[in-house]
């Protein structure tokens, strides 16, 4: 159940050894991790984006400062990292019949500085500044919030929090809903218009952010909101993700390695069951697929070649990727080197 922001386990740390109990570490494990130069292997996405990924040690202390920091209360308005909240959540608002304006703030997590990381813990959770300063060594990563990290989410939202809320008094001036999921902020309502485009503008750049890509929805006109297809009949598939499905239907069916097929089936059937939830009748085209995949899964355990994070002796390394991320990883190795795709 969510909490006031004083009565949260991360409010008012007083020392390291407080805060390796609260992470659930030792204070030696603690201290090890904010030693520790490669604690993420970076890889980098099919569309170009760069991505950290905490190594084992130290997400579950990213995993344990994401649980502790959801359970703050937040706005009605955020979508993200919230138990119950998704991406779904977050179009529901949004309907036919208000225009509706999207914006989306260029390289978010890259933009939140350890800084503004600090400050959060220092002057909004009241730490004392060692504990303050290890939370950011923790949490950050190149002076800036970890696009893999689990923690990023939410520490997001709380970094910039007085940002969000000066977005949703605009919201309210003009007669708007807001909605937020990370980087993606929608309103809808009679005066979302170019107009509120260049107020949002305006307030983002006195935070020190930019926001580089927007799309206004006329009143009648279907709307993607957050990957959800918002119609008049409801909510339905976007186009763009019918067309990754059918690209790996095609896949799959040019494939003749096992490891490559079980590559392109673990992607298809991830693909479909989220589409399955705009749209039922998609749960009848999973059923095959779900099935072959398992049985692959069960054959390659059994001789040993599947993981335990679900990879495959003799493929190139790689870590599966989140739900918010895309698919089809060009991997670089913990030292940083670029792995060719």
């Amino acid at each position: 159940m969510a909490h006031p922001l004083n009565q949260s386990r991360l409010y008012k740390v007083k020392s390291l050894r407080q805060l390796a109990e609260i992470l659930q570490v030792s204070p030696k494990t603690l201290r090890s991790l904010i030693r520790n130069k490669e604690n993420y292997i970076l890889f980098t996405t099919s569309t170009g984006r760069d991505v950290q990924w905490p190594k084992p040690a130290l997400r579950r202390g990213h995993k344990r400062a994401a649980e502790l920091l959801a359970r703050i209360e937040t706005p009605d308005f955020l979508h993200s990292a919230k138990r119950g909240r998704s991406y779904l959540s977050n179009a529901e608002p949004h309907v036919i019949g208000q225009p509706t304006v999207k914006l989306d703030i260029r390289k978010f997590f890259q933009s939140i500085s350890e800084k503004a990381v600090s400050h959060f813990f220092r002057e909004k959770m009241g730490c004392e500044p060692d504990v303050a300063a290890v939370l950011r060594k923790l949490l950050t990563v190149d002076g800036h919030l970890p696009a893999g990290g689990n923690a990023s989410p939410i520490l997001s939202y709380f970094a910039y929090a007085d940002m969000f809320a000066e977005l949703e008094d605009l919201a309210r001036r003009r007669d708007c809903v807001m909605t937020c999921l990370m980087d993606d902020v929608t309103f809808t309502g009679p005066r979302a218009t170019r107009e509120l485009i260049y107020e949002a503008r305006r307030i983002v750049g006195r935070h020190r952010l930019r926001i580089h890509k927007t799309k206004v929805f006329t009143a009648s006109q279907p709307k993607v909101i957050t990957g959800v297809a918002v119609t008049k009949s409801g909510r339905r598939v976007p186009n763009k993700r019918k067309a990754a499905i059918a690209e790996d239907f095609r896949l799959l069916r040019a494939t003749k390695s096992a490891d490559a097929r079980l590559t392109v089936l673990r992607r298809l059937v991830g693909r479909i069951y989220e589409a399955a939830q705009l749209e039922p009748v998609w749960r009848l085209r999973v059923a095959p697929f779900a099935l072959e995949l398992r049985k692959m899964e069960r054959l390659l355990r059994g001789e040993g070649r599947v993981s335990v994070g679900g990879g495959v002796a003799g493929l190139e390394k790689r870590q599966a990727p989140r739900p918010e991320q895309p698919s089809g990883l060009r991997v670089r190795a913990a030292s940083g080197e670029r792995v060719a795709p």
